[in-house]
Formats: C-alpha cells, structure tokens, sequence
C-alpha cells in the first residue's frame, strides 16, 4: 500500500530551505523537484542562487572601476557577457531541474572569464590569474565531492596553461619578467589551487559523511517508531495511521474494508512454563504467519502484548471476512517448534467493518476524549474514529472468545449489503 512507502520516505528531508525573505524570494527560482537524489541537493540549489546573486552584484560593482578608471581591455564585454551567463542560471536551474547542470554551466562561465582576462591582461601578472585558484573552493559546495575534484583539476590546468603560454611569450600584454619569475608564479599559483581544492575536499567529504550517518540515524529511528521492536510488523501508531488512509480510501472509492483484531489464546501459558523467550519467540512466529496468510496489500500489525490486527481492503462480502478469518485462525493454531518444544496456541478474532459512520465525527473535535486544539485528518475520518472502531473489532473479539469461537463479525444490520449472509453476527457489547 502507498501510505505504507509514504510513511518511510518522510525521512528524507524533502522541504525548502527558507531562512529569511531573500531565501523565500530565492526559492521561486528553484523547482520543487530536482532530479538529484541527494540530501543536499536542495541547499546546494539555494547556495547556488545565492552566489549567483552575489557574483552579479559584485559584477554590476566592479565592472565601471574596470572600464573607467583601470581602462582594461574588453572589460565591458566581458562583464555583458558574464552579467547575461550570470542571469541564464535560474532559467537553465528552473528548465533542466537539475543542479549539476546549473551548476556547470555557472563554473564554466566563471572559469572562462578568469582564464580570458588571464591570457589577455598579462599572463601570470594580471589581476585575473590568481583567483583562478578560488575555484575549486566554489565548486565543492555546488557540486559536492565529485564535481569538485573535477573542476580542481580544470583549475589546474588553466592555470598551468596560462603560465606555460606566458613562458612562451603568447600572450599580449605581459610585463618584462623572468622565466624564472614566471614558473614561480605559476608553480605558486597552481600549489595554491591544489591546496584549496583539498581543503575543501576534505571538508566537504567530512560533512557529506556526517550528514549521511545523521540521516541513516534518522531512518533508524523513523522505523523505530512505526515498527514494533519485537515482530518488526506495523505498530499501535503507524495502525492507526494506515487505518485512517484506508478508511478514507473506502469512503470515497469503495469497496468497505475490515479491521481484524486477533488475541492469542493460552499465550500466558506458554510464558509461564516456558519463559518470556519461548513467548518471544512464538510471537514472531505467529507474526510471520500472518504476513503469509494475508495478500502483500494488507497490513499487519502488532498492537501490544499478544494482540495483533489486520487492515483489509476490498471487502466484498462477510463470506469473504469469514473465509480470512477461518485461514487466519488455523494458521495460527498450528502447533509451534520451539527448540524441541512443541507449544499450541490458538486465536480469538473480532472483525468490525469500515467505514462506519456510528465511529465519524465530522467535524466535531470538542469531545472529553478528544483535546479541544485538535484537528481532523484525512477528512471525516480522525484517530477517534478509529478508536471507536478498535473498541467493536475488540468487543467483537472477546464476544468470539466467550462463545469458545474462533472468531466473531461485528455487523451492521441496517446495512443491505450484509444481510441475509452465513457469517456469525455479534451481540451487543458487554457494558462497562
């Protein structure tokens, strides 16, 4: 069933990253779905605007005091050119959903910029030629681990091919400078592009290991608090979350559902002569049985000590609640092996039909056992709804344990859909 797939996958931190309003203006620009699968991958998607939007400020800054006072050549197209690649980001980001893209695409422009003012305003003198080192730095938060020792060595290797054309006397512009003068520069500058790439490697592994360790920490616990610790089946919690989905599904789609609520017979004895390991033990085999005997739709759970329940979609009929419960009792019934041990329990099991408009409450949340300050869910159908339900499954459930049956359908008899059939139909409950 979906809600069981939705419930797992609320681990995974899906949500936009606001911190404040330019963070909320910011997230117009980036589409709810990227298609990298990564923990990060939304807040590299917002740090990438961020410094999109920081390197056309400091463009639109810097781009008169190059033009006009320092007179550079090709500053203002340039400066165009890099202003309009700066501006295509969010629109590449919004089109292809994909950071890595978007991300490329802004490193690439970046790095074509500082390696053309390099090979142009001087070689390994310009002012452009050191900050071909800051790179790989920029590329480690927008494309993680891979993406940057990538573009760290991209860096290199303009850096490099800068230094070794200025040797050679290609480039225009250069002052008067030793051989020697310029490979140490370039030695220099390359060393440094290395030296932050791995410093930022470093960094950027570290905290992508630790992220990942928070979030397997995370899942852990998510299972925890839906899965009971014992059987590993669906808990009290996660129970009565499926039964609100699937009872919401019936409402509006039909067929009815059943709730099987099913307590084991002579459990206490086997505790009693054989330790609470041996209970253990049959537990979870009963658990397994379970599982076997219902379709992969249905759920099972456990809901506390001995007492386990079933959610059972596309009802059609009482028979076929009286033929699942029939399978379900002599599955349990037979006898167990435990280490040499033979135990044998039986099954009580009470069945009681959703929807059941006696357990809705519509709106009204303002009842004792219901806190005025909450609110329904999933429609008509809230948690008291289906607690209400869970009292006729177990009032059904004892009434098939008094008679000595093996289980006890609780109907509605003003239902014209279950009238007239075989299956047994429950008294009264007992009173209080």
């Amino acid at each position: 069933m979906g809600w069981l797939t939705k419930s797992m996958s609320e681990g995974r931190s899906n949500a936009l990253v606001e911190g404040g309003p330019i963070d909320r203006w910011l997230a117009r620009f980036i589409p709810p779905e990227l298609v990298e699968d990564h923990i990060r991958s939304r807040d590299r998607a917002f740090l990438l605007m961020r410094f999109t939007m920081v390197a056309a400020a400091l463009t639109l800054l810097f781009a008169p005091y190059s033009i006009v006072y320092l007179t550079l050549p090709y500053a203002g197209r340039t400066s165009l050119l890099y202003g309009i690649s700066l501006a295509l980001t969010p629109v590449i980001l919004h089109h292809t959903r994909s950071i890595r893209t978007a991300a490329n695409w802004t490193l690439a422009c970046g790095f074509a910029v500082l390696l053309f003012q390099s090979w142009v305003l001087g070689g390994v003198t310009s002012l452009s030629y050191p900050w071909l080192s800051c790179l790989p730095m920029a590329a480690m938060l927008l494309r993680g681990v891979r993406g940057g020792a990538l573009w760290t060595l991209v860096s290199v290797l303009g850096v490099v091919g800068v230094g070794i054309g200025d040797m050679m006397g290609l480039l225009p512009n250069g002052p008067a400078l030793s051989v020697t003068a310029r490979s140490a520069t370039m030695v220099t500058v390359a060393s440094l592009t290395l030296a932050l790439g791995s410093l930022a490697w470093l960094a950027e592994s570290r905290a992508e290991s630790l992220l990942q360790d928070l979030q397997k920490q995370k899942l852990v616990f998510q299972e925890r608090s839906i899965r009971d610790w014992l059987t590993g089946l669906a808990n009290r919690s996660l129970l009565t979350e499926c039964l609100i989905q699937s009872w919401e599904r019936a409402r509006r789609h039909g067929p009815r559902g059943a709730l099987f609520f099913i307590d084991l017979n002579d459990f206490k004895n086997v505790n009693d002569e054989h330790g609470h390991a041996a209970g253990d033990q049959v537990l979870r085999e009963v658990a397994l049985r379970l599982q076997d005997a219902v379709r992969s739709s249905d759920l099972v759970g456990r809901i506390g000590g001995d007492e386990f329940a079933l959610i059972v979609e596309g009802i059609e009929s009482q028979r076929d609640v009286a033929s699942l419960a029939e399978k379900v009792a002599q599955t349990i019934e037979v006898p167990i092996e435990l280490g040499g041990i033979t135990v044998n329990v039986g099954a009580s099991i009470g069945v009681a039909f959703f929807p059941d408009h006696e357990c809705h409450f519509g709106d009204r949340i303002t009842l004792p056992s219901i806190p005025v300050s909450a609110g329904i869910t999933r429609g008509e159908v809230d948690h008291e709804s289906v607690r209400r339900l869970l009292e006729k499954a177990d009032a059904a459930m004892y009434a098939a344990k008094r008679k000595g049956l093996q289980y006890w359908i609780h109907e509605h008899l003003a239902d014209e859909t279950l009238r007239g059939t075989t299956a047994r139909v429950s008294e009264p409950p007992p009173a209080a």
